[in-house]
This record gives structure tokens, sequence and C-alpha cells, in this order.
């Protein structure tokens, strides 16, 4: 006999059904916008964003609901950084004008919390696949958004090809030393 486990209805299920973002063009949606200081100092544009329409409508947000009910400090897992200096700079320029396009907006620059206009703002997304490395040496693949373009500027726009890292050196191979000897 099998006895219920205490807490197994609390317990949220996990049944390894959660879906993949396929790589492709998404028309997304920003949920939130900050600045924040980059790893080397620069200012950097934070933007937590979702899928806005079609089959995928909501996947960050599903994404979300499902890692919090696991894991209460659970965090948003749709998020694009863009540095705002140096190099930088024109990258971010682009992000802009891409939002107002998509939008037919024009952002308010130097005004307090003027990040807000851009919540619920809408924006075209390319989304590649791309290969890490984990500090354990596995290799997996995510799916990522790639570049922000206008609504409009996705239609003639290609989807990336996957990003992966080059073949890790093979292990070196013992000699043969049983072997039948000559």
């Amino acid at each position: 006999m099998i006895k219920k486990p205490q807490g197994y209805d609390e317990a949220p299920a996990v049944t390894g059904e959660f879906q993949r973002l396929p790589k492709g063009k998404y028309v997304c949606v920003i949920k939130q916008v900050a600045v924040k200081e980059s790893k080397n100092g620069n200012d950097q544009f934070v933007i937590l964003y979702d899928i806005a329409e079609g089959e995928h409508k909501g996947f960050y947000q599903k994404m979300f609901d499902a890692d919090k009910a696991q894991n209460p400090s659970a965090v948003w897992r749709g998020v694009f950084k863009q540095n705002m200096e140096g190099r930088g700079l024109s990258w971010f320029k682009g992000v802009i004008t891409s939002i107002e396009r998509s939008n037919n907006f024009t952002f308010q620059w130097d005004r307090e919390k003027n990040e807000e206009t851009l919540k619920g703002k809408r924006f075209g997304g390319l989304f590649r696949r791309r290969q890490y490395e984990k500090d354990n040496g596995d290799r997996p693949i995510i799916t990522e958004l790639f570049q922000i373009r206008s609504v409009a500027g996705l239609a003639g726009a290609e989807v990336p090809e996957d990003s992966h890292l080059p073949d890790a050196p093979a292990a070196p191979q013992a000699r043969n030393r049983g072997g039948p000897r000559q």
C-alpha cells in the first residue's frame, strides 16, 4: 500500500510537460522597464517582456507562475538587457526607435518616471537558440531574445541561426598498454 505523503495535497505537480519557446519572430509586450548598473559600471536598459500574440501568448507569465509554485523567490525569465553607453549606444537607440515605431509613440526623455510610459508597449522580437556551458560542464540550449525590431520590421527579418559552442576538446585517450606485442 502506498500512503499519501504529508503535504501531498499542497505540493505543486511537476509533470515535465513544460513547453520550450521555439526560435522565431514574435510580437512582444513590455511588462516592466528599469535602468540598472551593468557589471562593468555602465547604465543598462532592462526590459521584462512577454509574448503578446499567437500560440505562445503569455509564455513567460505561465513560466513564472509555474516557477513561483515551486520556489517563492522565482524570477521573471523574459529579460532583455542593452547597454546605453559607448558601443551599446547605437543598439540602445535602435531598441527605443523600434518601440516608438511599433506603437506610433514618441518617448519623452529626461522626465521623471518616463520608463513607466513604456509599460504595455509592443515590439518585434527575433528569438534564437543559443548553447551555453554551465559550471558543471553541461551544455544546454536556450531560446533567447536576440534582437528587438519594430513589429512591422519582423516581416522582412530572418530568424537567426542557432548559436552552438565549439565542440569540447576530446578527452585524452589512454595508451593501449595491454594489447598484443609485436
